[in-house]
C-alpha cells in the first residue's frame, strides 16, 4: 500500500478562558485526533505587551488560525480598549492566515445563563462583544451549540485545509521520498507511453487515460493494490463523489489523477473511463450501473 503523505498542520486556537474551558479542551482534542498540532491552549494568560508579542509569534509559525467566540468578551488591553482575544484575531486577519471561527448560538447563550450564571455572559463590554462578533461573521464561520459542534467543525475545515499545497504543516522527511519515487515512476512510464504512441500506426490508437494506457494505468493500481479498491467503493451523485477511500488510498488516486478532491473525493473523466473499462474487461454479470447511485 501507498505511504500517503499526511501534513500536520500547526493550529493556533484563540478564545476567552474561563467561560470556554470545556470547549478549548474539546478543540485540542479534535485537532489531535484530526492528526494536527495544537498551538496557543494555556500557554499564555492575557497579559502585557511582551506576551502578545509572543503570541504574535506563534501565529506567525501556526497554519491555521480558529476562533472560539462564546458570550464574553474577554479581558482588555488597556493601550487599544479591545480584548486580547480581539487583538489576536486582528492580527491573523491581518497577516492573512488561513482562519475559521467557531461561533456560539444565541440559543446556546441563554441556556449557559440559565444552568451556570452571569459568569457565562458579557455585562461590562456588552457593544464591543457584538462589534467583534459582527467582524468576526464576515470570514469563514459555524455556529455551535455545544462542544460536540466544536469537534465536527474542526474536523471537517481541518480535513480541507490540509489539502492545500500553500500550507506546508509539518511532514517526514522519508514520506516525502516516497512520494517521489511513485512521481518518477509515473513520469517514467508517461514518457515510455509517449514513445509508444509515436510507433503506433493504427489510425486509432488506444485511447490514453491520466497520460498513460489503460493497461500501464491499471498495471500500476495493480502492483499498488488498488484495482479492486477503485472498483468497490461506492459512487453517489450520478457517480461523481466517492465514498469508502481511505486517506492513503484517496491520495494516490488523487495523485494519478482518477479523482481529485473538492471538499470529498470526486471521479475525474479519467476516472470514469479507466472505471468504464475495467468493469467491461473483469466483470461478466455486472455493468457501470451497478457501481453508480443516484
Amino acid at each position: 500500500m501507498v505511504n500517503f503523505i499526511k501534513k500536520r498542520l500547526q493550529v493556533f486556537v484563540s478564545s476567552t478562558y474561563s467561560d470556554l474551558i470545556k470547549e478549548r479542551q474539546a478543540a485540542v482534542e479534535a485537532i489531535l485526533t484530526s492528526g494536527h498540532i495544537p498551538a496557543g491552549m494555556e500557554l499564555f494568560t492575557s497579559g502585557d505587551e511582551s506576551q502578545m508579542e509572543a503570541i504574535k509569534q506563534w501565529i506567525d509559525e501556526s497554519d491555521v488560525y480558529l476562533l472560539i467566540l462564546g458570550g464574553r468578551y474577554g479581558s482588555i488591553d488597556p493601550n487599544t480598549g479591545k480584548s486580547y482575544t480581539q487583538l489576536e484575531y486582528e492580527y491573523a486577519v491581518s497577516q492573512e492566515k488561513p482562519l475559521f471561527s467557531c461561533v456560539i448560538k444565541d440559543s446556546a447563550i441563554e441556556s449557559r445563563v440559565k444552568e451556570h450564571g452571569t459568569a457565562f455572559l458579557e455585562t461590562e463590554n456588552l457593544h464591543k462583544l457584538k462589534e467583534f462578533r459582527t467582524q468576526v461573521l464576515t470570514k469563514m464561520v459555524r455556529f455551535w451549540e455545544d462542544y460536540k459542534d466544536i469537534k465536527i467543525t474542526i474536523g471537517e475545515t481541518l480535513a480541507q485545509l490540509s489539502r492545500r499545497e500553500d500550507l506546508l504543516g509539518w511532514m517526514r522527511p522519508q514520506q516525502e521520498a516516497d512520494i517521489s519515487g511513485l512521481a518518477d515512476e509515473i513520469t517514467r512510464l508517461s514518457k515510455e507511453n509517449a514513445q509508444l504512441r509515436e510507433q503506433l500506426s493504427d489510425n486509432q490508437p488506444e485511447p490514453i487515460i491520466c497520460g498513460l494506457t489503460f493497461a500501464q494505468l491499471k498495471n500500476i493500481l495493480d502492483k499498488k493494490g488498488l484495482s479492486s479498491v477503485f472498483v468497490e467503493v461506492k459512487f453517489h451523485v450520478n457517480g461523481t463523489y466517492i465514498s469508502g477511500l481511505k486517506d492513503e488510498e484517496g491520495g494516490f488516486l488523487c495523485m494519478i489523477g482518477l479523482i481529485n478532491y473538492n471538499g470529498s473525493f470526486y471521479l475525474t473523466d479519467d476516472g470514469r473511463s479507466f472505471l468504464t473499462r475495467y468493469l467491461l474487461e473483469n466483470s461478466t454479470d455486472c455493468n457501470e450501473k451497478d457501481h453508480f447511485s443516484a
